[in-house]
């Protein structure tokens, strides 16, 4: 395999000024650590989509109102979720993995994480399964509607061996962007595994990201790299198979498509940060959309717009909202966290709203998109 080596980029060209722009988003992240549960929630809303948007990628059409449904009736009966809906579980599953050991600081990028990935995301799969999960591939294999073929499966560790190495080597600041693009394209480039190599290459991404500083599980915009590749599926092919001669001007094509699309979707999800904004524009009119769909009464309404506006509630905050005896506020509360509507923190009985998984997520799903802050891919 052709070594990883930096390409050269021209100072005055639209890269740099990108790379500049999200090198100010990293200095923010470290600084940065969200208070607001409505924001922490609609980031946990952004990255259950992100998930939604790889398997789109796939080839994958499943909604977000069917993930929505079908997990909280597996859930509800023991019984496995729908192949289609396994696949979107698994990715959420495989990047709150990534979170928990970016949390404790154990995110290494390793033969073994990267195998690790491929298993949280194949395993048990019909459609989109791979009959070794977590084992390199040993087989030839070929990419769908792409002109370049994969390394032959005997030089498989060799080239992972390499890109691990290129992939952990300490670089300057403004190369470190460069550095988890090239990896992208060069994971994907020599597709170590028989299936699901894609969502792997989006899985590691996401790891590099995290370990460099540019997201993190509580900062308020989280940057994920699934919603660049998905705002234009044919888009992320195209520039893929450009960088697949390895030719110096196809890498930086590559790295100029990444670094953009990351700056376009940091600009676009950056107006999500005031929790001002997310309960006004965001959440109040999902919640109206809900009850004029039947979906939530009149009382849930007020009560999980008293509480998006307050950020966490007390029992005896909304005694305005939820009439009569304290007993009665007391169930009402309860009835609405059994149903996913809001969660109780651990505490002296704060309550805060829930956006993930019930009736409000494809309002709020339809409401972003209507604030243009999803990516093409979702917008069915």
């Amino acid at each position: 395999m052709q070594p990883m080596v930096f390409p050269e980029v021209d100072f005055a060209s639209a890269l740099v000024t990108d790379l500049f722009a999200l090198e100010r988003v990293r200095v923010d992240f470290r600084t940065e650590h969200l208070d607001d549960p409505l924001g922490l929630e609609l980031r946990r809303l952004f990255q259950g989509l992100t998930s939604v948007m790889s398997a789109r990628i796939e080839g994958n059409r499943t909604t977000v109102a069917d993930v929505v449904a079908e997990a909280r009736r597996a859930a509800a009966t023991g019984q496995p979720a729908a192949d289609a809906v396994r696949e979107i579980l698994q990715l959420e599953q495989a990047t709150d993995y990534m979170d928990e050991l970016a949390a404790h600081g154990r995110l290494s990028l390793t033969h073994g994480l990267i195998r690790e990935l491929h298993q949280l995301a194949v395993q048990g799969l019909e459609r989109e399964g791979d009959e070794h999960p977590g084992s390199y591939r040993t087989i030839p294999v070929g990419i769908a509607g792409a002109s370049h073929v994969p390394p032959a499966p005997g030089s498989v560790q060799a080239d992972m061996d390499q890109l691990l190495e290129f992939a952990n080597k300490e670089v300057p600041a403004q190369h470190q962007l460069l550095q988890i693009a090239l990896v992208h394209h060069r994971f994907v480039w020599i597709h170590p595994f028989a299936n699901g190599n894609g969502r792997v290459s989006r899985l590691l991404t996401y790891a590099m990201l995290s370990n460099q500083g540019y997201t993190s599980r509580s900062a308020a915009r989280p940057l994920n790299p699934t919603a660049v590749f998905g705002a234009d599926r044919q888009s992320y092919y195209d520039h893929l198979a450009g960088a697949d001669s390895l030719s110096p001007e196809g890498v930086l094509a590559w790295a100029g498509y990444v670094v953009h699309g990351l700056k376009d979707d940091m600009d676009r999800v950056s107006r999500l940060a005031g929790p001002r904004f997310i309960s006004e524009e965001v959440v109040g009119p999902s919640v109206n959309a809900a009850l004029a769909a039947g979906e939530v009464t009149e009382t849930d309404a007020d009560v999980i717009y008293a509480v998006a506006r307050q950020g966490r509630a007390k029992a005896g905050d909304l005694e305005d909202v939820i009439k009569g005896s304290p007993s009665n506020r007391s169930h009402r509360l309860r009835r609405m966290v059994e149903s996913g509507l809001l969660q109780k923190m651990s505490g002296p009985g704060r309550y805060v709203v829930s956006l993930h998984r019930n009736v409000l997520t494809k309002h709020v799903v339809h409401r972003l998109n209507e604030l243009d802050m999803l990516p093409a891919i979702l917008r069915d």
